[in-house]
């Protein structure tokens, strides 16, 4: 909006007509940027300290670039997980790309500004932004990236309880996953489908999906696979298939890969309290209560009272539930605090939306008046130009109409028969001089169609003086060249008849200028039967001066060239 308002403003019409719109030629990135950038999407922690080097010489940058190096910082710290704690810097971003033109930039932009909204635990702001980023997406071959815009839209979507429209984005999510050919993380959008299914209590559908994750994950990512294989143990349990959650964190306990087996102590325990194994149940879970890495202790805490109770160590149960307590008040603190951060973000977001609606009112006649300006300025220049292209394709057909008359007139001339006789002559000294052959048999046929073609033209040219002698002796004619006075209608036609019967004159010169008038017509037909201009003017009750300007108007008409009466009466009598 603010772009078309700048185009259409006076000061925008004139920079567009002296500088035809254009901007800068951005100031090429230095080596170390573009190597920074290439390193920021799978290996942010070899891009940061080319970021920081980058520092101390930003100044040496244009400004696109200095905002570019900022977009990096943003993107490798989000890599590192380092969560934003203000929207400032992303905001100054977004302003700067949606004004330079940049789609790909600015899909990058608006993306994390949706993971700083996201950060600020603003899931409203960050879906909108999200969704800006797929919109700059569209000619974009950054598929990767838009997988994990989708992705992210997916899990703020997902925060908010939106199941049912978290997973088409998951599914977008895995269509660009495809297209990016990225393999490593082709299983991830699965994994997220089937977690959104075990949480909407569709475990069929979780199974599905965890299932077609498991096979990919199997390929290419063995840490991603361990991780499904846990999540689907933890699935079996819930729909009470204990054997096959067995084998499959068996198939993680016994893994030889260095990595934290406390999730799978965690759910070895949980699997174990569920089918009455107690001791065992025990020994797992006490191996999977670590605060630092684990982040079910509430969890722990009551599995190990539920245990110690089933076990008849009732001192310890009680001080396993306390704990449980202490953890729920915790959790209940943090859980009543992010929601109170929800609730004033969605207030936020409301006001916003307030004021936006609020200014678009404000603005609402101008926006209009320009678009008007905009639409009736667009509506006049394709007018014109429709209205030239066409005048120019009818004088072009106009010209070639003239062209192909002339040669036809031509061709019926003494001239042309003439220039046949030219020919004949000359084929016929050839064939004197040639020893028999395809060449004098050739020489020899054209020089017989030359033959026949003046013989065609000496009969019609003939045929065409006996009717015009016909003509002259008819009453019609006699009564045009003895009284020069208006004649009627009836007179008018059996004229008119009388020189298509000789001449085929009106339907020539329709085909000539399919536009000429009844009153032209009638001055081509006295010009035909050789009416002096002065008696023209008689019979048509116009001057002679009148007669002169239409004759000179319809050759220009006709060949499309300035011509004068003269010319066009040498037209009129070659028809």
């Amino acid at each position: 909006m603010r772009l078309l308002l700048r185009l259409f403003s006076p000061l925008g019409i004139a920079l567009c007509l002296l500088l035809g719109c254009g901007k800068p030629a951005p100031v090429p990135y230095p080596p170390t940027l573009v190597e920074a950038a290439r390193l920021s999407e799978h290996e942010a922690a070899r891009a940061l300290p080319l970021l920081e080097a980058l520092a101390d010489s930003l100044d040496r940058l244009d400004e696109e670039g200095r905002v570019y190096y900022d977009l990096l910082r943003l993107r490798v710290n989000d890599k590192l997980n380092v969560r934003a704690t203000s929207d400032t810097l992303i905001r100054r971003i977004t302003a700067f790309y949606e004004a330079y033109g940049d789609p790909d930039k600015l899909m990058l932009a608006y993306y994390y500004r949706g993971r700083v909204c996201a950060d600020l635990n603003d899931a409203l702001q960050a879906v909108e932004y999200y969704r800006k980023a797929i919109a700059a997406s569209k000619e974009t071959k950054q598929y990767l990236l838009v997988s994990n815009i989708y992705s992210q839209l997916g899990e703020a979507l997902e925060y908010q309880n939106l199941y049912e429209e978290a997973i088409p984005c998951y599914r977008k999510a895995y269509d660009y996953t495809l297209l990016s050919r990225d393999s490593v993380t082709l299983s991830m959008p699965f994994r997220d489908m089937a977690a959104v299914f075990q949480q909407m209590g569709q475990p069929d559908s979780a199974l599905y999906y965890y299932e077609k994750a498991r096979v990919i994950a199997s390929k290419n990512n063995h840490r991603i696979f361990l991780g499904i294989m846990e999540e689907m143990s933890e699935l079996y349990m819930e729909m009470g298939e204990y054997n096959k959650a067995l084998a499959y964190l068996r198939y993680s306990l016994n893994d030889l890969y260095e990595r934290d087996h406390t999730p799978t102590y965690y759910l070895l325990g949980k699997l174990y309290l569920l089918t009455g194994r107690l001791d065992s149940a025990y020994y797992y879970t006490k191996k999977s209560n670590t605060k630092e890495i684990f982040y079910k202790e509430i969890d722990v805490y009551r599995n190990l009272a539920k245990i110690e109770e089933l076990r008849g160590h009732y001192p310890e149960a009680l001080a396993y539930w306390q704990e449980y307590q202490k953890c729920n008040d915790s959790i209940q603190i943090a859980d009543n605090s992010e929601e109170i951060l929800r609730m004033k973000s969605l207030y936020d977001y409301t006001l916003r939306e307030r004021e936006n609606q609020r200014l678009e009112r404000v603005n609402e006649n101008q926006r209009w008046f320009l678009y008007l300006m905009a639409i009736l300025f667009s509506f006049l220049f394709s007018i014109y130009w429709v209205l030239s292209e066409n005048k120019k394709r009818q004088l072009k057909l106009q010209i070639e109409k003239w062209e192909h008359t002339k040669k036809s007139i031509y061709e019926r001339s003494d001239g042309y028969i003439a220039e046949n006789q030219q020919e004949i002559t000359r084929l016929e000294l050839a064939l004197e001089n040639s020893e028999p052959g395809e060449t004098t048999d050739l020489m020899r046929l054209q020089k017989e169609r030359l033959e026949v073609a003046n013989q065609q033209i000496a009969l019609r040219q003939d045929e065409r003086r006996i009717k015009e002698e016909q003509l002259k002796r008819s009453d019609i004619y006699m009564l045009f060249h003895s009284d020069p006075s208006p004649k009627s209608n009836e007179e008018w036609a059996t004229l008119i008849k009388e020189l298509d019967r000789v001449y085929d004159l009106i339907n020539q010169l329709r085909n000539l200028y399919p536009k000429i008038t009844p009153y032209e017509i009638k001055v081509c037909c006295l010009m035909k039967i050789g009416i002096r201009v002065s008696d023209i003017a008689k019979i048509l009750s116009h001057s002679k001066s009148a007669i002169t300007l239409t004759r000179s108007r319809l050759y220009t008409k006709i060949t499309g060239e300035k011509g004068n009466a003269e010319e066009m009466d040498r037209i009129i009598i070659g028809l």
